[in-house]
């Protein structure tokens, strides 16, 4: 058969058609594999979204509303605490639920009887033990949430909670006229009271030397000390940012065998603003202005929170100096003159100040006169030993803390000036590390139980560490002092946020909803039977009224 003859031709051309179709098979294969793949993408992307879009739902429900003033700068109203928990329990209208407002408002305030009320409303409960466990359980939760949000605005958060239920609508033009008048006020205490605060502080510093006679139960934070002969004078270095639980590391370091019988002189700058007379007289106004008459004392009480700490070194006593520990030159020159307080005496220097070019000077501390070898009883003075007691915790605990701290004991900083603090302490830690004989780091993250020591070093020996446990003074140093709240506190990964923070594993628990919705359905039926309750007597007073017309 003949190459050119055409049924071979054919043969040929049957055969290339042949082998033509798996070919066209093959790329029909992946064109379907491609739309399938193209299909699942889009489907996973729109999944992702619908997640995130119902995540950042569910979050922001957990914002306290803040409304603006679009005409007055600086004139806001945030939604307060009572309502703010109305609307986490699914209330849509808080007139719904009038009791809980109440309770919810003594529960922030601590009332000395809110717990009481808030077993008293669901005593006709068949399980009121449990109900009033989770209420308890769902105010915690809220405040945990309420006071995570609008750090600036701390200061209306406080005010709005110490205020009344329902206030009077304030104009712009009120709200200068009073802050001029607290400008005034201020200066008039100050003039008239200027004199009786040099003479209270003196009195206070004297009640901490143990000059004056006081009685047991007259003292103050601020304590007097015995004589000791034997052994070195202790200096013990209490730091840590405001709100990192310094109060409650301290009471457990009181217990210890030594400073149990130490009974040393503890110094710390807001036992002597409490007890200043300008600070007293200004508080008893309101709370209003707390933060600014908090911040104009402040200078003053730090100024006699040195005197005392200088007075005390001379002496040679045990002291406790319970502070931020924040600004590295004042806690590096207080050690530095503590070295040397057995052969020198000292006084306070002109502190920290701005020259005529700019520079900065910065000098706490004085030596007075040349050195010389003080005796006691005919002794040598013993060099001081000087220990650090470090206290940090998640940020964002200390927040609320401060605020809770506020409402109840009158007490309040800016969140500002507190993320500041824990920052500043946290980056110098190790700095503080080198130049005191024993160091230790307490964490006090847990609600719950004693602080734990996570970091400890004695005398020359490097500083040893919890592995687990020391990141938390590690996230403390990379915090956003300008956060406004507990997602802007670090960066990601916000440790705030994540798998066994309080964050995440109480304020977002998966059950809160079903607890959530449990205690909606037994609060509108209380709520109900106690509308019905106060409906009654009106009914059958309307009836009495109509027989005998």
């Amino acid at each position: 058969m003949s190459l050119d003859d055409p049924q071979t031709e054919s043969i040929h051309m049957l055969n290339r058609s042949s082998m033509c179709v798996p070919e066209f098979k093959s790329n029909n294969d992946k064109t379907t594999f491609s739309q399938i793949l193209l299909i699942t993408s889009i489907g996973l992307l729109l999944a992702l979204a619908l997640h995130y879009r119902l995540r950042k739902i569910r979050h922001s429900k957990n914002i306290p509303r803040l409304r603006r003033s679009h005409k007055h700068k600086g004139h806001e109203k945030l939604e307060r605490f009572s309502h703010y928990v109305v609307r986490q329990m699914g209330f849509k209208d808080r007139r719904e639920c009038p009791h809980l407002c109440k309770l919810a408002n003594e529960y922030i305030r601590k009332s000395g009887c809110c717990e009481e009320d808030i077993y008293s409303f669901f005593s006709e409960e068949p399980d009121a033990d449990s109900l009033f466990i989770k209420l308890v359980e769902e105010f915690e939760r809220c405040i945990l949430s309420y006071f995570a949000y609008h750090w600036s605005h701390a200061d209306l958060m406080i005010s709005q909670i110490l205020s009344a239920d329902v206030e009077p609508k304030k104009k712009l033009k009120h709200i200068v006229m009073a802050a001029t008048r607290w400008d005034q006020r201020f200066e008039r205490v100050t003039k008239n009271l200027k004199v009786a605060r040099v003479f209270n502080t003196l009195v206070e510093e004297m009640k901490a030397m143990g000059i004056a006679s006081v009685d047991d139960s007259e003292c103050t934070e601020v304590m007097a000390p015995v004589a000791h002969k034997d052994r070195s004078p202790v200096l013990l270095l209490m730091g840590g940012g405001m709100g990192a639980g310094k109060s409650t590391v301290l009471k457990e370091i009181l217990k210890e065998p030594f400073w149990a019988g130490a009974d040393a002189v503890v110094i710390e700058a807001d036992a002597f603003k409490e007890s200043d007379v300008i600070y007293r007289a200004l508080s008893s106004r309101g709370h209003a202005d707390m933060i600014k008459t908090a911040e104009f004392v402040h200078q003053s009480s730090t100024d006699a929170a040195s005197s005392l700490l200088v007075t005390a070194l001379n002496e040679g006593r045990d002291v406790i100096m319970d502070g931020t520990l924040s600004w590295v030159p004042f806690v590096v020159q207080t050690i530095t003159m503590t070295r040397n307080v057995h052969r020198h005496r000292y006084r306070m220097g002109a502190g920290y100040k701005v020259g005529e070019n700019g520079d900065v000077i910065e000098n706490y501390w004085e030596r007075i006169g040349e050195r010389q070898q003080l005796q006691e009883d005919g002794k040598e003075r013993k060099p001081y030993r000087i220990e650090l007691v470090g206290v940090v915790c998640d940020a964002y605990l200390a927040v609320i803390r401060g605020i809770r701290r506020a409402i109840m004991c009158r007490r309040a900083v800016r969140v500002r000036s507190q993320l500041t603090s824990h920052k500043r302490f946290a980056d110098a830690f190790l700095t503080y590390c080198n130049i005191v004989d024993n160091a230790r780091l307490y964490c006090t993250n847990a609600l719950e139980g004693s602080p734990k020591m996570i970091a400890w070093k004695e005398k020359e020996k490097t500083l040893l560490v919890d592995p687990e446990e020391i990141d938390c003074l590690k996230n403390v140093g990379r915090l956003n002092e300008n956060a406004e709240s507990i997602y802007e506190l670090y960066r990601r990964p916000n440790p705030a946020c994540e798998a066994g923070s309080i964050w995440k594993d109480i304020v977002l628990s998966p059950s809160r909803f079903n607890i959530q919705q449990e205690l909606k359905y037994s609060i509108q039926k209380v709520e109900r039977f106690k509308q019905c309750l106060q409906d009654t007597p009106k009914s059958e007073t309307e009836q009495s009224d109509v027989l005998s017309s």
